[in-house]
């Protein structure tokens, strides 16, 4: 005596085999936030003491190569969930993870030093090399 399977079956237990067959094969999908020519630097972040925040202390990071200043902060900040404002018109950093620009000192504002050197270029503009050291300090 003959057993049937019936054609419900095969078909179910064929869409089975294709499904698994075809989610092994696939490959992973490449991260949005991977670099391609990256760099490292060392992010700091001096908060003014009577914020109550910890600073970031020489925070290796990378980077994509020529990225400017303004990139990396945006990009660190935004890994980090740290919230960065930003004046759009002249491109120039307002505000750090809540400390805003004359939020605790009427004159003093987020400026930044690279290798210890306060620059004066537009964040938008300076271009970090490899192995540098950017540092966020909030000063007159």
């Amino acid at each position: 005596m003959k057993k049937r399977i019936p054609a419900g079956l095969i078909i179910c237990a064929l869409s089975v085999i294709l499904l698994f067959t075809a989610v092994a094969c696939q490959e992973e999908p490449e991260e949005e936030t991977d670099i391609v020519n990256p760099i490292e630097i060392t992010i700091s972040v001096d908060y003014p003491e009577r914020a109550g925040i910890d600073d970031v202390e020489n925070a290796e990071f990378k980077i994509e190569e020529n990225s400017t200043v303004m990139d990396a902060i945006q990009l660190y900040c935004n890994v980090n969930d740290m919230e960065l404002t930003v004046e759009t018109t002249g491109a120039s950093v307002e505000g750090i993870n809540g400390v805003e620009n004359g939020d605790y000192f009427a004159k003093r504002t987020w400026q930044y030093k690279i290798n210890g050197q306060l620059c004066s270029e537009k964040e938008s503009e300076k271009k970090l090399e490899d192995g540098d050291a950017l540092e966020w300090v909030y000063q007159k």
